[in-house]
């Protein structure tokens, strides 16, 4: 699927976000990050992760970096998973857009520009904007997730 930034996105991102919506049990991953390739053509899936601790998935997102050793913006789903105590147990995918405060301008403008395509590619509903760790720490993402449901 091609977008208006002229940046693709490609079935293998499409195959590994189908694996975090479908599957159950040990298989299922608990998030995906995705990238830019570096000649800007793509989107590639960058990890794909069984690990169910959210700050692993922050450190993950938050440590990618660019070719100069600046930290680098990057895309991810999560599946939150959440108690509603009498409502039961629910899972949502929140997409998380993560650019850096020292983003290069350039890097930001293709980020924002291939964002909205991967998201609607990715069918997912809940999306959050990130340059800031304190902008997707675990509360935050958690009350996004529930629609306010849950009170932290």
């Amino acid at each position: 699927m091609s977008v208006p930034s002229g940046v693709d996105v490609p079935d293998e991102c499409i195959a590994a976000f189908n694996e975090l919506r479908y599957k159950k049990g040990a298989t299922k991953p608990s998030f995906v990050i995705f990238k830019i390739s570096d000649d800007k053509s793509s989107v590639i899936v960058e990890e794909s992760s069984f690990e169910k601790n959210y700050e692993t998935f922050l450190q993950n997102l938050s440590s990618s970096v660019d070719n100069e050793g600046n930290r680098a913006p990057r895309y991810a789903v999560y599946d939150v998973e959440y108690d509603l105590n009498d409502d039961g147990k629910r899972a949502t995918m929140v997409f998380i857009s993560w650019v850096p405060e020292e983003t290069s301008t350039r890097s930001r403008m293709l980020y924002a520009a291939t964002k909205e395509q991967l998201r609607r590619a990715l069918d997912v509903k809940i999306s959050i904007h990130a340059d800031d760790l304190s902008d997707i720490e675990w509360k935050k993402v958690l009350v996004e997730a529930s629609g306010g449901r849950v009170k932290v």
